[in-house]
């Protein structure tokens, strides 16, 4: 696809100087915006990563460091960055524009420095050379990169003998796992240089490390209907709460169903009588809100997503978002996933945050860029004959080598686009130490922080975490 710019590349640097309020202390400290440039063996430019540093004054230099990037492909880190973690946080009252910049008391910036990092082809990240999106647009070119650029961040920065940890959203937890195998020592590694850096953390919200090379989200054998039950049965709780148990009771209550009835009856298929079908119907109705007659024409099975999200709140006229289900729409309006996402407005990003850190240049920041979806390779290079790496295999990998290493997995309740049900069947399936292990599950959408609630506990386990390693 043709682009349109006006842009002009030139390798840029800003800096400036800031304080703020966090945990009850006045915090100086320098924001660094910048690129990191990546060349051909020819010495032509391919591509540059733009992130953005807040590093606190000060400090030994010794400090944590936390790397945040989202996901797609195609996504910027905007949302983590000015919904949850950065100093400022875009205003918002209910009712009006999303427009303008509050301080964010919770910002982890006391405990450790934080680091946004824009992939090649959002944010204000650019793919230099057209002819080297095959390298940079693939699950493990796109690791490469940001695993070169933290190599080279640190190294810049003089940051060698500090606790690094790595915060991902979405596909960003995939991005996550394969960096992890590029930093570290691991034989999942392809890349022909290995640095050997080891990470103390790692933040997973809305894992999607099932992820397979067709872009399904699920893992082998475990059905849509039953990755989705614990979500199902908050969300249909949260829109219809009348004459039902307690919701994490009645969530549980749903997970255990789909776990043994529900399961034997899947297992057997064809097989299974319509006695027992029409009886299983009507309980998934009662957890999903979903009719009878649906799971009975589909033999209790959940053919997508969507058919969820048109049929649970539609005694109420609307249709839940797959981002968040606690969000009603209309039946009537037209709905797109991604452009009803209630996305970190352009204006924002270009218009306030940009010249509070001293950034001028004529690049745009662009949160969101369609055009590298279709072309990103979801396959993963092969370790030998029809052997792959996994995801989930790749975290492994690093926590096995690393006794110290943590994980916390970060899921929403009412989160339909990657499943609560899923991730607690992966887990029971997948091998990682269960002790450095932290799975939790949050009252909010995709983007768990999307609640008050939700963002809270997720800092507070942040924390924790980074309390607990010396942060």
């Amino acid at each position: 696809m043709e682009e349109y710019t006006v842009e002009r590349f030139e390798p840029s640097r800003f800096v400036k100087s800031h304080q703020f309020m966090a945990g009850g202390q006045t915090i100086a400290f320098d924001s660094i915006s910048e690129d990191c440039v990546f060349y051909g063996e020819d010495g032509k430019a391919e591509a540059s990563i733009f992130s953005i540093s807040y590093l606190r004054k000060d400090t030994d230099g010794k400090r944590p460091v936390m790397f945040f990037w989202n996901g797609g492909p195609g996504s910027a880190t905007s949302t983590l960055h000015l919904e949850c973690f950065g100093p400022w946080l875009i205003q918002t009252e209910e009712g009006k524009p999303r427009y303008g910049l509050v301080e964010n008391p919770e910002s982890l910036l006391e405990l450790c420095d934080l680091v946004f990092v824009d992939p090649v082809g959002v944010g204000y990240s650019r793919l230099l050379n057209p002819e080297k999106r095959g390298k940079y647009f693939s699950v493990d070119g796109d690791a490469r990169s940001i695993a070169f650029f933290i190599a080279e961040w640190i190294r810049r920065n003089g940051r060698w003998n500090c606790p690094l940890y790595l915060c991902g959203e979405s596909y960003g937890t995939v991005r996550a796992c394969r960096v992890l195998a590029e930093l570290g020592r691991s034989p999942y590694s392809e890349s022909r240089k290995v640095l050997g850096i080891q990470v103390a953390g790692v933040i997973l919200i809305g894992s999607a490390i099932s992820m397979k090379p067709d872009g399904r989200l699920l893992e082998d054998g475990i059905e849509l209907v039953t990755a989705m039950m614990p979500a199902m049965a908050a969300t249909n709780w949260y829109h219809h709460p009348e004459g039902k148990k307690p919701q994490a009771e009645f969530v549980e209550e749903a997970w255990n169903f789909a776990k043994t009835e529900l399961l034997s009856a899947l297992f057997e298929g064809e097989d299974c009588p319509d006695e027992r079908i029409a009886k299983d119907a009507k309980k998934l109705a009662e957890y999903t809100g979903m009719s009878e007659e649906y799971f009975r024409k589909t033999r209790l099975r959940l053919l997508s997503e969507q058919d969820f999200c048109v049929q649970t709140a539609s005694d109420l006229g609307c249709r839940v978002d797959i981002y968040d289900s606690r969000v009603k729409i209309p039946l009537q309006a037209d709905y797109n996933p991604v452009g009803n996402a209630d996305n970190v407005p352009l204006a924002v990003m270009n218009g306030l945050l940009a010249p509070r850190l001293g950034i001028a240049f004529n690049r745009l920041y662009y949160t969101g860029n369609l055009t590298v979806y279709p072309d990103w390779d979801f396959d993963t290079e092969d370790l030998g004959p029809g052997l792959k790496k996994t995801h989930m295999g790749c975290l492994k990998a690093a926590m096995e080598a690393n006794p110290a290493m943590e994980t916390l997995f970060a899921s929403g309740l009412y989160d339909l686009c990657t499943h609560v049900g899923n991730t607690r069947y992966a887990l029971a399936h997948s091998g990682l130490p269960k002790e450095r292990t932290i799975v939790r599950e949050y009252p909010g959408g995709h983007g768990v922080y999307s609640s008050e609630e939700g963002k809270t506990r997720l800092m507070q386990d942040i924390r924790a975490m980074l309390e607990r390693q010396g942060g």
